[in-house]
């Protein structure tokens, strides 16, 4: 014959449920065991502090997860390979117009002037080309004092973007304008055009063209 006193003490210590609670227990099966174990409401609830636990470590999961797509969508708005990002080259950063209208409405001044000799300038750590140029027609923008602009530039072949400009020709330039009372182009594709016998010629990785009114005021044809 099975001693219960003995099963009863020797189920308390074995602790047969330490993972799960009673209270799902039909009443049939909860008379047994309190049989068996005494009273069913001193056994410890450790079900209920391993959720407890279980909780917090969700919560820090799903923070580490949200952690990690605020750091893809930061890193996402600061791909350089996105429009507008720098490429590690401060210049990729300049506008491009994709009309007529754009490119002179970005433009403080639009001349047909000589390019003068220039020399070399750094500033901050960047060196630019200023010279000044003759200007013999204006199309937009006041027509400047003595009939000559300094105009501020990066120089030919110091890096992948810069305008092909030398002394002694002549160029419609379309200007912003720099403090100094100098100038310089609305951006190194779009802000220089060549001028050969009569006609404004843009560069070959420009394919805007200028408006008839500039150039009728600057004496010259597309």
């Amino acid at each position: 014959m099975i001693n219960k006193s003995h099963v009863k003490s020797l189920v308390q210590q074995a602790n047969p449920m330490p993972d799960a609670t009673v209270d799902g227990l039909s009443a049939r099966a909860r008379e047994e065991l309190a049989d068996l174990v005494g009273s069913i409401e001193t056994q410890p609830r450790v079900l209920a502090r391993r959720s407890s636990r279980r909780g917090f470590l969700v919560a820090a999961v799903a923070c580490a997860a949200a952690a990690a797509v605020t750091t893809v969508a930061v890193f996402a708005l600061n791909d350089p390979k996105e429009p507008g990002g720098s490429h590690g080259d401060p210049m990729a950063d300049e506008p491009y117009f994709g009309t007529t209208a754009e490119l002179e409405d970005a433009s403080v001044l639009i001349v047909r002037a000589r390019l003068g000799a220039g020399h070399e300038e750094t500033t901050d750590g960047l060196t630019e080309t200023v010279a000044t140029a003759q200007v013999l027609a204006t199309a937009k923008g006041a027509s400047p004092a003595g009939g000559r602009i300094e105009l501020a530039y990066t120089t030919p072949g110091s890096g992948p973007e810069t305008a092909d400009l030398a002394a002694g020709k002549e160029y419609v330039l379309l200007l912003d304008e720099l403090d100094g009372n100098r100038f310089t182009l609305v951006n190194t594709t779009q802000g220089v055009y060549g001028v050969e016998d009569g006609h404004a010629v843009p560069g070959e990785d420009n394919d805007v063209a200028l408006s008839a009114g500039v150039l009728k005021a600057l004496r010259l044809t597309s």
